[in-house]
């Protein structure tokens, strides 16, 4: 027969193990709710974000010749 402390102990297991699970469902809905609820939407906006036209100046210092003279 099994004692109250392996019952105890296999009730805890089980209670994480269904835990897990909930979690692990609940992550695997909202990745779907990502990839194909908001999928479009967030494609374009990422576009967006990282093709923007911008003009950006370099600042530059002095640029010298292997004989140290300055070239420009």
């Amino acid at each position: 027969m099994l004692s109250n402390e392996n019952i105890s102990r296999k009730r805890k297991i089980i209670f994480a193990l269904f835990i897990a699970f909930i979690i692990l469902s609940l992550l695997t809905v909202r990745i779907g709710i990502i990839q194909f609820i908001q999928g479009d939407e967030l494609k374009a906006m990422a576009y967006k974000q990282q093709s923007l036209d911008r003009k950006i100046n370099p600042k530059r210092g002095t640029i010298y010749d292997r004989n140290a003279e300055k070239i420009f």
